[in-house]
């Protein structure tokens, strides 16, 4: 019975796995009907008179539809602080973009480089850190790019520089609590989102810095290869939003400002900070109510999607891991790894982190190799906490390489650079950051099990 449990648990994350690399469906529909139909095989199986219930170790160890109903509401209330974050971050910086307070600080910056190589590369850096607050790699690109690169056009820079130095950033960046990637493997290894970013947060203070080393590198490249001449001519702004309002500039930094710090801080739950954030930055900036709505309903698109995603992955959490068919999977593969050898999974999971990301969406990363590695490396004694942490920021920093990834296509697609050109220019040197931070990590005491 556990080696029937166990494959059906590895065909149920395999075909979810095979449903988003294929494009086949969103990632909750494919989470919410495979769970489904899993659910169901257990249900028959166990009428049946095969014992799954006891296998299980299910309370009553019969599986009936309120037990698995139960198990669902587990998985779902697993989430719903995760949901709450992701969505009210989305709505607290859209507003903030809305009004042109990212606009005006990227103008200023915009305004204040002459044709310094150096500047120029470290302007397009901090850009990026900047435009991704929000998490969004589609919005990053579409500030980022459509600014600078009539720039880099100019002074003979080449386009695939500015990808990477963008790809470096954003990619340390995408660690902030409320980004996707941080928020998936939050949900899946049933930690609190803000917490994990807490312990992260040294580890991503060293890729910031990394990444600015990246752009200075990748200057002194373009310079030797004869990049250089005059700005004249080229337009330095970014376009203004329709809801343009830049009146209240520096009370909306101040509500930036005290809204990180709170979160830095960690008393209040993360996603309550995030609330009352977008309560008073909504209304401060807009206080006409059609207006406001028109503000929230642009930014909730995204926001509605991500917590689909989330709600879905709640009843695959709940089918999956609550009902014990996650320990039956890492069983099986555990019986397969010699001991000796066991200690070696975190060291393989945070190398291979990269290249994976060529290979497997963020949805598929953490929603189906995640688990699996999760319930291994628990048998050896691995606090799922640092999984969750070497998972996190090293799959992060390849984010914005991965050819899987939408908005590495939009980024491709703005800057006219081929993603194999793109893959080819950055794969060593985000590889790079990603393995230096981990080695950090490890000396620091962050992730002590990852050798």
């Amino acid at each position: 019975m556990d080696l029937f449990l166990s494959l059906l648990g590895f065909v149920g994350l395999g075909l979810i796995v095979y449903l988003l690399l294929k494009d086949k469906t969103t990632p909750a529909i494919a989470f919410i009907l495979v769970s489904l139909v899993v659910a169901i095989i257990l249900f028959v199986a166990d009428l049946c008179g095969f014992g799954v219930g006891k296998a299980l170790g299910v309370k009553g160890e019969v599986i009936t539809l309120k037990v698995l109903a139960d198990l669902i509401k587990d998985g779902v209330k697993s989430v719903t602080s995760t949901a709450a974050l992701f969505v009210f971050s989305i709505l607290f910086f859209s507003v903030l973009s809305a009004s042109g307070f990212f606009t005006r600080i990227i103008n200023f910056l915009l305004g204040k480089i002459s044709a310094n190589i150096y500047q120029i590369t470290i302007l397009t850096a901090v850009m990026a850190c900047l435009a991704h607050l929000d998490g969004s790699g589609a919005s990053t690109f579409l500030i980022v790019i459509p600014a600078m690169l009539p720039i880099y056009e100019r002074l003979g820079m080449r386009k695939s520089s500015l990808l990477l130095i963008c790809a470096a950033a954003m990619g340390v960046m995408n660690v902030l609590p409320w980004g996707g990637p941080t928020l998936r493997a939050a949900s899946v290894a049933k930690l609190d989102a803000n917490e994990l970013w807490h312990q992260l947060m040294p580890m991503q203070g060293l890729g910031l810095v990394l990444a600015l080393v990246l752009a200075i590198w990748v200057a002194r490249q373009e310079i030797k290869l004869g990049a250089g001449g005059n700005l004249a001519g080229v337009k330095l702004n970014v376009e203004k939003s329709e809801f343009h309002n830049d009146k209240f500039f520096w009370v909306n930094l101040l509500i930036l400002i005290v809204v990180l710090a709170v979160l830095v801080e960690g008393t209040l739950p993360s996603y309550f900070c995030f609330m009352i954030g977008f309560s008073v930055a909504l209304l401060l900036n807009y206080p006409n109510l059609k207006i406001a709505k028109k503000v929230v309903d642009k930014a909730s698109g995204g926001a509605i999607m991500m917590y689909i995603t989330l709600m879905g992955a709640g009843i695959l959490i709940g089918i999956f891991d609550k009902s014990g068919i996650m320990n039956k999977m890492g069983a099986s593969i555990l019986a397969l790894v010699p001991n000796e050898y066991g200690f070696l999974i975190p060291l393989a999971v945070g190398l291979t982190a990269v290249p994976m990301a060529l290979i497997f969406c963020t949805d598929s990363y953490f929603y189906g190799v995640m688990p699996i590695v999760l319930s291994v490396t628990q048998a050896f004694g691995v606090d799922p906490v640092n999984i969750a942490i070497i998972m996190v920021l090293a799959r992060n920093c390849a984010t914005f390489i991965s050819p899987v990834v939408p908005a590495t296509l939009l980024g491709c697609g703005l800057a006219d650079v081929a993603i194999k050109d793109h893959i080819k220019r950055s794969f060593f040197y985000i590889w790079g950051i990603s393995i230096i931070c981990l080695i950090f990590g490890y000396f620091a005491g962050i992730i002590p099990q990852l050798f």
